[in-house]
């Protein structure tokens, strides 16, 4: 496990603001990938630059919120720097409790037609089907994991002969662990209850809506209790003051790949909370800039990761694509 304790730089010159919104403007595609129970879902990418007409390898994103809202756009930033860096991204809808009355195990069956659909469709977007990672955060990190784990959990319109595990996973404070003691546990009840406050207040969420079903059904819908050997590499990245998931979770998460033989890297960002990896889209000022930082963190702990797995071709400094 590594662990990092940001430092903020002398090169911080609050007199001169500035933000961490992306140097460049892309187009951002979409079209539909997935249609079900009269719900419409789209799939927004950017295309990689490329220097040849060679596939790509792709990366697709599932947004936090949950299980309950969030938006496609939660991962834009990071979909156009590594199209820049030569990735095809995706950024994904999938069905939410506010929007569509769904539960987590609708998300789960999204994410893994959504990993079919790119691998049948590999050749309208050029992208290399065995290189594909998926990506996510907290909600949405569970479902990318579950791409790579949850092989009982699917569409039953999906043509279940494709097999949407990824190539790789980077996963953003992940709930992987949905067993008793993991997000749904007995010692976490109040703290939900919080975080739906501070997070979900346009919801009305009552605390615990999804603890019966993570009871009953846990060894079927949890990441954690579901790893084999044939689990993809995966680069997981957790704040130290996490009040939803452990960070016992997180490395009991690394034990377990290891006993496997599977790559794992577990990166601990000191000092940071749950969510610590969306940065700042104001201008970075005093208050805020431990939190751009993490943007920053995660994002390098990305780039660095994809390098060493040859998904990525040589190193890059995040900083430079953004302003």
């Amino acid at each position: 496990m590594k662990k990092v304790n940001l430092i903020l730089l002398s090169f911080f010159c609050l007199t001169e603001a500035w933000s961490q919104l992306p140097l460049a403007e892309k187009t951002l595609n979409v079209m539909d990938f997935k249609i079900v129970d009269n719900d419409t879902l789209k799939v927004h990418w950017y295309a990689a630059e490329s220097q040849d007409k060679k596939s790509t390898g792709a990366i697709a994103f599932f947004f936090g919120g949950g299980w309950r809202g969030g938006s496609h756009t939660h991962f834009q930033r990071q979909a156009l720097y590594f199209s820049q860096r030569g990735l095809t991204t995706f950024l994904f809808e999938y069905r939410v409790d506010s929007r569509h009355n769904t539960s987590p195990v609708e998300c789960v069956k999204d994410a893994r037609s959504a990993l079919r659909f790119l691998k049948q469709n590999h050749s309208i977007f050029n992208i290399h089907p065995q290189k594909i990672i998926a990506s996510g955060g907290s909600a949405g990190g569970h479902i990318a994991a579950a791409t790579g784990t949850l092989h009982s959990v699917n569409e039953s319109t999906d043509d279940l002969s494709i097999d949407p595990t990824p190539a790789a996973m980077v996963l953003f404070n992940p709930v992987f662990d949905n067993g008793p003691n993991g997000y749904h546990g007995p010692n976490v009840k109040d703290l939900m209850e919080e975080d739906f406050r501070c997070h979900c207040t346009s919801y009305q969420i009552p605390n615990g809506k999804w603890s019966s079903l993570f009871k009953e059904r846990f060894k079927e819908l949890s990441p954690f209790h579901n790893i084999s050997n044939q689990t993809p590499p995966s680069l997981v990245m957790f704040g130290s003051q996490d009040h939803l998931v452990p960070v016992a979770t997180a490395e009991s998460f690394q034990e377990q790949m290891k006993q496997f033989n599977n790559i794992c890297q577990l990166i601990i960002f000191e000092g940071a909370k749950h969510g610590f990896f969306n940065g700042v889209k104001t201008k970075v000022n005093e208050d805020n800039k431990g939190t751009a930082e993490y943007f920053y963190g995660t994002l390098q702990a990305s780039d660095d990761f994809l390098v060493g797995l040859d998904f990525l071709v040589e190193k890059a400094n995040v900083r430079d694509y953004f302003h």
